[in-house]
């Protein structure tokens, strides 16, 4: 029974127990044992499925205690996975009340989905309320979309030609290309657009300045005896911009410019997830606090600055993060430690030389641990961190005398 206990655990395919041989007074213990087996048994099947993305697995049975945590984890899982669904519907209400710091960066982005979405859709609401004003009066339109913001630009429903545009939108006129992108698009969509009452799009285009980028709401209109669609479009260059700005800033550090901590730390939860084969590598600045204290925190950052550059030059396809202060990580695939040891010993001799090269009022420097994951790995992210962080301190107390704290 001992030898069958050991293989439920480490060699399941060969655990076997006869309960005929089993004397009497065995045979319940033996059948209990076959009772861990099977729980052993769900549990793995179960864990199995979760660490392939497969949250349809069947749910073990409710006398099986031993799974609890892997079904909370799996009810918890498919929930998220339906909110994840509903906001792609549109639905910005969700939001989940758990998963630490997963919860926080969701709902934060949740939150600014939602308010960037009521923006748009109250600025083209704003725009259908002036235009469905204007058509009350066909004399009073002309005047007063002459002298507006907003291009207005009235197509023939058959021909596709141009019949009307305000002096807003006669300045694309002045650039052929731009005019000939704008009139490809209206074409492509006029078709769909003729007969429809109101219809809103964005649309972008690229012109000497860069791109631009406009939303376009369309009106089927009667104009001089012409049926035609009216296109009434909105520059909301500057609205896109803060939002590619609010989502760089959500997943970069202010700083120096690399991935924040949460993009790390979540790139490298969906590594070990992956089972991916990579190195994950930590590095602290050297001697950042006494340059705080003696130069101040704007010199600080200049030192931050440089040590990133450094770390930044480690590989085109790297991972680079700033955990915050003096701590960075590096995720790279495809590296060995011996590889990534290397590398590194190269990038903190540059950093030292930089920092020789210029007025040497104190050694710059950093200090690193690094560990090679492979595809097997069990271990978590925090035991992985815990792991790389302890061998980065043997570094810097192995490297300290000969480095010294400061030239001056």
């Amino acid at each position: 029974m001992f030898a069958y206990l050991r293989d439920i655990l480490y060699h399941p395919d060969k655990a076997k127990l006869d309960l005929e041989q089993l004397p009497d007074d065995f045979r319940r213990v033996g059948e209990g044992l076959h009772f861990l087996a099977q729980c052993v048994d769900e549990g793995r099947a179960l864990a199995k499925s979760l660490s392939l993305g497969n949250l349809s697995a069947p749910i073990p049975s409710a006398a099986n205690e031993l799974t609890a945590p892997l079904k909370s984890l799996q009810a918890s899982l498919k929930h998220m996975t339906w909110q994840t669904q509903q906001v792609a519907k549109g639905d910005y209400r969700q939001k989940v009340e758990f998963m630490g710091e997963f919860a926080e960066a969701f709902n934060t982005m949740i939150r600014q989905l939602d308010e960037r979405q009521q923006a748009l859709t109250e600025q083209i609401a704003s725009g259908q309320r002036k235009t469905i004003a204007l058509e009350q009066s066909f004399s009073l339109l002309e005047v007063i979309t002459q002298h507006i913001s907003q291009w207005i630009i009235v197509v023939d429903g058959t021909s596709g030609e141009w019949i009307f545009t305000n002096h807003s939108a006669e300045e694309i006129l002045e650039h052929p290309d731009e005019e000939f992108a704008l009139k490809t698009w209206m074409l492509s969509h006029l078709e769909d657009q003729r007969g429809a009452s109101e219809e809103a799009h964005e649309l972008s285009l690229v012109g000497k300045e860069g791109v631009q980028w406009f939303s376009v709401v369309n009106y089927a209109v009667h104009w001089r005896g012409r049926n035609g669609v009216a296109f009434v479009v909105n520059d909301i260059s500057d609205q896109k911009k803060q939002i590619f700005d609010l989502e760089y800033l959500a997943y970069k550090d202010s700083l120096t410019k690399l991935d924040n901590r949460h993009f790390g730390k979540q790139t490298l939860r969906d590594w070990i997830t992956a089972q991916s084969q990579f190195v994950l590598c930590f590095a602290d600045i050297d001697n950042l606090k006494y340059v705080n204290d003696e130069f101040g925190h704007p010199e600080g950052d200049v030192y931050i600055l440089w040590a990133a550059e450094a770390l930044r030059r480690f590989s085109p396809d790297a991972v680079v993060s700033r955990l915050g202060g003096d701590e960075f990580m590096i995720l790279a695939q495809g590296w060995t430690a011996e590889q990534a040891q290397a590398k590194l010993e190269t990038l903190r001799d540059w950093l030292i030389q930089s920092g020789e090269e210029m007025e040497p009022r104190y050694k710059r420097g950093f200090s690193f641990g690094v560990v090679e994951v492979s595809a097997a790995n069990t271990l978590s992210d925090s035991e992985l961190l815990a792991i790389v962080d302890e061998r980065m301190y043997a570094y810097k107390m192995q490297h300290k005398v000969q480095r010294g704290m400061t030239l001056a």
